[in-house]
C-alpha cells in the first residue's frame, strides 16, 4: 500500500502556520520573512514533500484566469559607466525594448519592474544589495553592459539574476539573447538565394566582442558552406562607425555586391557616399529592432526576449535559485526574416 502524499497542510501543521503561509513560502512571496520561509522549506524537506504536478498545473491555470495581484518588485539593474544610457533608442533600441517586454510580463505575474543604478551617487555594491534586500527584492534583471568584457563585483549570492547577451564577462550568469548565430546564417543564406555572391561583413570590433563572436561565426560558416576559400572571402570591415574613409577603401578594394552590417545606420553611410541601395549594392542586417525599417534582415523581437527573461527569473525565485549558477544557461529567442527594400534579385 502506497504511503499518503505529504501535503502543504501537513507542513503547515508541523510549522504552526496557516496553509496559505506555506504556499506563499514556496512562491518566495516578499511578505514572508526569510527565516520563516527557510524554516518551512526545511520542514517540507524533512517530511519528504513533493509537489503534485496535476495540482500545480491546475493552480497555474487558475492563476492565468484571474487578475494578477501585487507580489512585489523586480530590479532592472543598470550600469551607467562611460555615460551609458540604455534608454537611448537611437543607439540601442533593443535594450529599451527588453525593458518594455520585461515590464509587461512582470505585471502579468503581479510584479513591477524598478530601475536601480550601480553608479548612483553614494552607492556601493554592498549598499545597493542592502537596499534591494530591505525592499524585499529577490530577483534582478541585469541590463546589458556599456562595454564588452565587463566584470561586476556584487553580492550575487543573495539574489536570483538573469542578464541579456554576452557583454558581461564575470560573473557568468544565466542569459537570454537573440539567436545571433542563426540570424546571421539566415541572412547570408537569403542573400545567396537572391543571387549575391560576393558578400561582405561590416561588423565593428566592439560589437563582435559583445556578441560573443556569434555574428562573425555565422557569417564564416555560411561562406565556408558556399565553398569560399580564405583567398576569396571578403575581409571583415571592423572599423569604428562611421569611418567613411575606411568604408570607401574597403569597397574599392574588395568590391562586394552585398553587405551584411551589424549597424542598422550603415545604410546612411553608403548613401552619403552616393552609393545606391539596392541598385549598386545590397544591404541586410541580422539584428533589426523592429519591422519599421526599409532594411532587409532579421527582426530580433526584443520585447519577447525581455518577456522570456522574466519567465525564467520568476521560475528561479520560486525554485529558490540564488547566486552565480554552476552551469549557466543560455536561452535563445528566434527572430524572423524581413525582406525589406534593400535587396533585389540578381541577374543570372
Amino acid at each position: 500500500m502506497e504511503s499518503r502524499r505529504v501535503t502543504q497542510q501537513d507542513i503547515a501543521r508541523k510549522a504552526g502556520v496557516h496553509r496559505a503561509t506555506v504556499s506563499m513560502a514556496f512562491k518566495s512571496h516578499p511578505n514572508i520573512p526569510k527565516a520563516t520561509r527557510d524554516r518551512i522549506l526545511a520542514i517540507a524537506t524533512s517530511l519528504g514533500y513533493e509537489p503534485d504536478p496535476m495540482l500545480s498545473a491546475l493552480a497555474a491555470y487558475r492563476n492565468r484566469r484571474r487578475p494578477a495581484t501585487f507580489h512585489g518588485t523586480l530590479a532592472w539593474l543598470v550600469n551607467t559607466s562611460y555615460g551609458f544610457d540604455w534608454r537611448d533608442r537611437t543607439l540601442r533600441p533593443h535594450f529599451s525594448d527588453y525593458h518594455a517586454g520585461a515590464s509587461e510580463q512582470a505585471r502579468r505575474y503581479g510584479f513591477r519592474l524598478e530601475s536601480f543604478d550601480f553608479n548612483a551617487p553614494g552607492i556601493t555594491p554592498a549598499r545597493l544589495a542592502s537596499i534591494l534586500t530591505a525592499r524585499g527584492i529577490q530577483g534582478i534583471l541585469l541590463c546589458p553592459q556599456p562595454r564588452p568584457d565587463t566584470n561586476l563585483d556584487f553580492p550575487w549570492q543573495n539574489f536570483s539574476t538573469v542578464t541579456f547577451g554576452y557583454s558581461l564577462a564575470t560573473p557568468r550568469l544565466h542569459t537570454v539573447s537573440a539567436t545571433q548565430y542563426r540570424a546571421m546564417r539566415l541572412t547570408v543564406h537569403e542573400l545567396r538565394r537572391l543571387g549575391y555572391r560576393r558578400i561582405g561583413l561590416a561588423l565593428e570590433g566592439d560589437h563582435d566582442l559583445r556578441t560573443d563572436h556569434n555574428y562573425l561565426a555565422g557569417y564564416l560558416v555560411e561562406e565556408h558552406l558556399a565553398g569560399a576559400s580564405r583567398a576569396t572571402v571578403v575581409p571583415v570591415l571592423a572599423s569604428a562607425y562611421p569611418d567613411h574613409g575606411a568604408v570607401t577603401r574597403w569597397l574599392d578594394e574588395h568590391r562586394p555586391d552585398a553587405i551584411v552590417t551589424g549597424n542598422y545606420h550603415f545604410l546612411d553611410v553608403l548613401r552619403s557616399l552616393d552609393i545606391r541601395v539596392p541598385a549598386d549594392i545590397g544591404v541586410a542586417c541580422p539584428l533589426l529592432p523592429s519591422p519599421e525599417t526599409e532594411l532587409a534582415g532579421v527582426i530580433e523581437n526584443s520585447p519577447e526576449i525581455g518577456s522570456v527573461a522574466v519567465d525564467f527569473l520568476i521560475g528561479m525565485i520560486h525554485r529558490q535559485e540564488r547566486g552565480v549558477p554552476g552551469n549557466p544557461q543560455r536561452i535563445h529567442v528566434e527572430g524572423r526574416w524581413l525582406p525589406g527594400k534593400t535587396l533585389r534579385q540578381q541577374d543570372a
